[in-house]
């Protein structure tokens, strides 16, 4: 989504169709990056502008690599497995919070079951199915899904425990 098409004003850097996405974070969570499926490159995105916000992070680069795959898996997951438009927000804070919103109706429950019972990351076909094992073991577990107005987000804490 390029330019003002598609946006909320009340909501800068929120689609209009994600508008009620901004309504109860708090100050320090802004949106990051909004995309459609045109965007075939929102992963490698999400990841370098994350990389630019948490740069000098005081936890340091560890954090900052785990973050970065954990909102890879994340984006990715949400772009192939739900309608969109997307958007990636970041909560600021010794313990930064990602946050990835699409217009789907939320995780199965077998694959949030798999992702927190996986052993190892042997599972999944011809080498997918394990973008959740991945967020679950980069984050400790801190980590799940919600219902938002209009669709669902997937959140990982990461450094916080």
């Amino acid at each position: 989504m390029d330019g003002n098409r598609g946006r909320d004003r009340r909501f800068p850097g929120t689609a209009v169709c994600g508008g009620e996405w901004a309504s109860g974070y708090p100050a320090r969570s802004r949106p990051l990056l909004t995309w459609d499926r045109s965007m075939t490159d929102a992963a490698a995105r999400a990841r370098a502008r994350l990389r630019q916000e948490l740069s000098g992070h005081p936890a340091g680069d560890r954090l900052v690599e785990l973050v970065l795959i954990a909102a890879g898996e994340l984006v990715a997951n949400a772009h192939e497995h739900a309608p969109g438009p997307y958007q990636l927000r970041l909560t600021a804070g010794p313990v930064p919070r990602i946050e990835v919103l699409d217009r789907g109706s939320g995780l199965p429950p077998r694959a949030v079951a798999r992702a927190r019972t996986a052993q190892g990351l042997g599972l999944g076909v011809a080498g997918r199915g394990r973008g959740l094992i991945m967020v679950h073991r980069a984050t400790g577990g801190a980590w799940g899904s919600r219902a938002v107005a209009g669709g669902h987000s997937v959140w990982a804490e990461l450094g916080g425990r």
